[in-house]
């Protein structure tokens, strides 16, 4: 994890922008182990948010206390404007939740409305919340979750995983529904047994272009 953080830093983004699930409950032992990892983002204070995945629930402490060690915003259900280079950009992080999705997504929109002519990007950890967030709610939704599907055959050009077989929940890449774009990240790591199967882990750079008004 330090590594992917310093790689992501080399590449000089305009923003870092992490969707949740920093550690399970094997890795919660020693909360100096993620402080430590994530130090390498001490050095984009400013410019790299979070938002929280379901693991990060079952040790809200460490992960809150690990981000602020490294500078990181973490925003629960809460946005931030951000000036760039490409511009201003806010981001809002959609805290998880295992049940009433739709009420909180809609609860989430309502108290952060649009800001007009503001690039919006949305982290939301669980891509099977997409389906509940309103026509223009924000121009990119960034996710993970999934683990890309963790066992699939990708490596062999074909974009069936486990998870696409077995549900209709977004399982990696670029989604759409009506003018609403998603981008499920692949994740790390892995969750269960300790192995990928055909579906490479990412540490992905997206260069984002926005409509000309």
């Amino acid at each position: 994890l330090r590594a992917l953080c310093e790689r992501a830093i080399a590449r000089s983004p305009d923003l870092i922008l992490l969707t949740g699930d920093f550690l399970t409950m094997e890795s919660q032992q020693d909360a100096r182990h993620l402080a430590q990892a994530l130090e390498p983002l001490q050095q984009y204070r400013g410019r790299v948010f979070a938002c929280r995945g379901n693991h990060d629930l079952e040790a809200p402490a460490v992960v809150a206390s690990a981000l602020a060690h490294a500078g990181v915003g973490l925003l629960i259900d809460e946005s931030v404007t951000v000036t760039t280079d490409a511009g201003t950009v806010e981001v809002l992080g959609i805290d998880f939740r295992f049940q009433e999705r739709a009420a909180h997504v809609d609860g989430v929109m309502q108290r952060h409305p649009r800001k007009p002519g503001v690039l919006r990007i949305a982290l939301l950890h669980d891509p099977g919340a997409f389906r509940h967030l309103p026509e223009g709610g924000a121009d990119l939704v960034l996710s993970g979750h999934t683990h890309g599907g963790q066992i699939g055959l990708l490596w062999l050009g074909i974009e069936a995983t486990i998870v696409s077989a077995l549900t209709k929940l977004p399982d990696h890449g670029f989604w759409g529904r009506g003018s609403n774009r998603l981008y499920v990240h692949r994740g790390t790591g892995h969750y269960g047994f300790p192995l990928r199967v055909g579906v490479p882990a990412e540490h992905s750079v997206l260069q984002i272009h926005a409509p000309m008004n």
